[in-house]
């Protein structure tokens, strides 16, 4: 195991250190995708309501036919992003609120005729694990080795009777 102390070789080598000053890094105008970058990083600290506000924007504009900027079509998908997992962030508020399990929710969301049909399809499909047994599942072999040694213990092999104990006065 290594100890502590001056290693032979380690190191910078001897007069590599370059003893020049340096010039100050220029600063560079701003491009335009650096301004659309910093303007992106603006208007996501904004809260979830002005984040709504912007997403149905953009939707409102890709649905009238109107080309969106690649900026544009970055920041949607940020919000979306972000969007969305507050949303998920406010599900489980909801459920902690209500005092259900997860699996109690799942089921809620699943029969909601209200809900969107692909979150009741995502909700069908992680509950089914814990509703329903896979039709190889059951019976597994341990569990069956187990009930032939009942069954075998059952007839001559069954333990005999214990000594019946007499008290004599």
């Amino acid at each position: 195991m290594p100890r502590g102390g001056y290693r032979p070789g380690a190191g910078r080598k001897k007069g590599t250190k370059d003893k020049t000053q340096r010039e100050p890094k220029k600063k560079t105008l701003p491009t335009p995708e650096a301004e659309e970058k910093k303007k992106l990083r603006e208007m996501l600290k904004f809260d979830k309501k002005a984040k709504a506000r912007f997403y149905n924007e953009y939707l409102t504009r890709v649905s009238k036919g109107e080309p969106l900027s690649i900026a544009e079509k970055k920041h949607m998908d940020q919000l979306a992003a972000e969007l969305s997992v507050e949303l998920e962030e406010y599900e489980r508020i909801e459920a902690a609120a209500e005092n259900l399990t997860p699996l109690e929710y799942m089921l809620k969301v699943m029969n909601d005729p209200q809900a969107e049909k692909e979150r009741r399809d995502r909700m069908a499909q992680a509950a089914a694990p814990y509703i329903h047994a896979r039709a190889g599942e059951g019976v597994g072999k341990k569990d069956e080795k187990a009930e032939r040694a009942e069954r075998a213990a059952q007839g001559i092999f069954a333990p005999g009777k214990p000594p019946t104990l007499k008290v004599i006065r």
